[in-house]
């Protein structure tokens, strides 16, 4: 409530503080110079326990403007109670030499005459500066003249005392000063501290300051203005000392009570609740509970109708008390008053890109002056430097929150990868079948045909010679019929060639049957790897078409063999039919030139038989080895394959583990980054 102007920032603060203490320099030069001279100034007549109450009253009134000058220098009244507290401390070290006018010695009246022209007017401004700061320009003038017109007496009085005119120096001394202006000023002094007083639109924090002044003035100045007219009552305790004079040492103890409750003058304090604060809004968990008690705190120091806090991010509004809305309001960018001074606004942080606004509303006009306008910016330093690392401390909150999201997203898509993959393969008992090489059996066979050749070759020549020798003798015949069951035996052994023929042709299905098996098995695998299978798929088709190859030929062989089991019996039977005929040669001698004829036909049809045979045995030998070569093709590619397949099952199964363990590491970290909520809203204007 003042609008007293700033201190200049760059004028450093303990010079402004020794600039105000000049008025105790002076007083503590008075009184070492009334200590040295004290006999010439005439100090007798007050006992040495009267002078060290006197010496001990002036220290204290020393002390208050001491504690003024370190607690509260940049208040208004801070100036004039140094003067008082110095004047006060003056009078009382000086109460030992200070006599009436009449009896002074010149350097008696020269160093305690000042100290009391000045007494009047300093307790004038200090009134007014306690009870009226916000209204300096009105009574500033006033007191300037005070100090004028004292100063102008006291020239007059001291030059009344170096011309020896008693006449002029009473008049002035006693008359003018002590009998008019120092009871005019304290009435003065007390009309300005009671209407301060009695005016509704104070705090009460200076309510409680003017209150202390009052009774400083009333208590300690009153009786000393009152002493001209109650002689009685100033009567000497002990020489110098006098109740009057005792008394000012109230002026000066209750006076600095008033100065230090006077409201926003501490920067001490001030400063020690704006960082309690700030703590408070760096450990609270809920920002919210913090701008509560900052806007009540604020609502109980400037006794304000309602204080709203706003913050820009996060979008938050506290408000205590009554106050009208201020959410659509752009934020202030300094701190001003509006509304005749009802209202003030400050923001929080740079004053460039404030993070918010602190807003009070006053129950009368002209509540927010200078004084509350800085001491509202300088609270706020320190608010604007925690809710700035507490933005950022949300902003790293919400980068973890996020990356807690992204870690629980990817642990989950890691799990559904590890869903998605196939089961390792196992060992089913599936292996490569030992090869079947059939050119063995196809070579008997060969060799059989070969004997058959070269056994109807024989029977030929024989059957010609027997048509040669037809007429030669039955052991010739008997000899022919001994070849004849020789070629039977023959015959019984090419045709158990064929049954062994049919054996091997079975086996050879047998492996085709097996090895279609094992392309479909092939198949159906490379369809569960997938991608990676897809050269086995190609494989196993390659593989089943080579084994429907096989069990083509195998049939082939086994009708080319049954062919032959039939020419191999209807050569047997040719040959029983020879054996038949030789016996009816024998039995018919006299037809075995025909019987040779028939034998010899026989021979022939054997021999062509045999021979038709050989194109049948030599393509199956040429199949069979085509089917080795691509058996053992067949037997390489699948050992290949199972190996493979196991490297697969294995590189799956070292996927799969490293899977698991990276969602395992994944969902850690998302237990240890997990959100962690903050609760951000706005209140409404009852929420106090």
């Amino acid at each position: 409530m003042t609008d007293s102007p700033a201190h200049d920032p760059v004028v450093p603060h303990s010079f402004r503080s020794g600039g105000r203490a000049w008025p105790l320099v002076l007083a503590i030069a008075s009184w070492a110079i009334a200590e040295t001279f004290s006999g010439s100034l005439g100090a007798e007549g007050t006992s040495s326990s009267a002078t060290a109450v006197l010496f001990l009253l002036a220290a204290a009134a020393l002390a208050s403007a001491v504690l003024v000058l370190a607690r509260t220098p940049e208040a208004a009244p801070a100036a004039p109670f140094v003067g008082l507290a110095a004047t006060v401390a003056a009078l009382l070290a000086l109460g030992p030499i200070d006599h009436p006018a009449a009896g002074h010695s010149i350097g008696a009246f020269l160093l305690t005459a000042p100290w009391h022209y000045v007494l009047t007017p300093i307790v004038v401004h200090f009134a007014f500066a306690i009870a009226w700061p916000h209204r300096k320009r009105y009574w500033f003038g006033l007191t300037l003249g005070w100090y004028v017109l004292h100063f102008s007496l006291l020239l007059a009085a001291i030059m009344g005392l170096l011309t020896a005119e008693s006449e002029l120096l009473l008049a002035v001394d006693k008359t003018v000063h002590s009998g008019i202006l120092m009871p005019v000023g304290c009435l003065v002094a007390l009309l300005a501290l009671v209407l301060g007083l009695a005016t509704p639109d104070r705090r009460s924090a200076q309510r409680v300051a003017i209150a202390w002044s009052l009774a400083a003035v009333a208590f300690g100045f009153l009786p000393l203005a009152l002493t001209p007219y109650l002689p009685g009552a100033n009567f000497a305790l002990d020489g110098g000392m006098t109740p009057a004079r005792l008394a000012l040492a109230l002026l000066a103890l209750a006076g600095v009570a008033g100065v230090l409750s006077l409201p926003f003058i501490n920067p001490v304090n001030r400063d020690l609740l704006a960082h309690r604060l700030a703590s408070r809004l760096l450990d609270d968990r809920e920002l919210v509970d913090s701008l509560r008690a900052l806007a009540e705190t604020l609502r109980s120091t400037f006794e304000a109708e309602g204080v709203g806090v706003r913050l820009a991010s996060p979008a938050l509004q506290v408000i205590a008390g009554e106050l009208r809305d201020i959410s659509g309001t752009p934020f202030a960018l300094e701190v001003e008053t509006v509304d005749d001074r009802r209202s003030i606004v400050a923001p929080i942080g740079r004053s460039g890109e404030p993070l918010g606004e602190v807003r009070l509303e006053a129950r009368f006009a002209g509540a927010f002056g200078r004084r509350e306008r800085d001491w509202l910016g300088a609270f706020l330093l320190p608010i604007g430097a925690a809710l700035r690392a507490r933005r950022r401390e949300l902003a790293a909150d919400e980068r973890l929150e996020s990356m807690a999201r992204d870690v629980t997203s990817a642990a989950d898509g890691l799990a559904r990868a590890i869903e998605a993959l196939p089961p390792p393969p196992t060992d089913d008992g599936m292996a490569v079948p030992p090869t079947v090489d059939a050119r063995e059996v196809l070579g008997q066979l060969g060799d059989g045909v070969a004997s058959v050749v070269r056994q109807g070759e024989g029977l030929s020549g024989l059957t010609s010679g027997a048509r040669q020798h037809a007429l030669s003798t039955s052991d010739e015949i008997a000899r022919a019929l001994d070849s004849l069951s020789l070629l039977s035996a023959e015959i019984d052994r090419l045709t158990r060639h064929g049954d062994e023929i049919a054996s091997s042709n079975e086996t050879v299905s047998g492996v085709a049957f097996r090895t279609n098996l094992l392309a479909n098995n092939a198949a159906l695998e490379a369809t569960r790897a997938g991608g990676a299978g897809r050269t086995f798929g190609v494989l196993a088709e390659e593989i089943s078409r080579l084994s429907d190859t096989t069990a083509n030929t195998s049939a082939d062989i086994g009708e080319r063999v049954t062919a032959l089991a039939r020419d191999v019996q209807a050569v047997g039977a040719a040959v029983a039919g020879v054996r038949q005929a030789l016996a009816a040669a024998i039995r018919h001698s006299e037809s075995t030139e025909e019987s040779a004829r028939i034998l010899g036909d026989a021979a022939d049809q054997l021999e062509g038989a045999a021979r038709s045979l050989r194109p049948a045995v030599d393509e199956a030998n040429a199949v069979a080895k085509r089917r080795t070569a691509r058996d053992l093709h067949l037997s390489a590619t699948l050992e290949r394959f199972l190996d493979e397949r196991g490297v697969l099952a294995r590189q799956l199964i070292e996927h799969r583990d490293a899977v698991n363990r990276l969602t395992a590491v994944l969902a850690r970290l998302a237990g240890k980054h997990g959100p962690r909520t903050r609760t951000v809203g706005t209140l409404g204007p009852r929420d106090s």
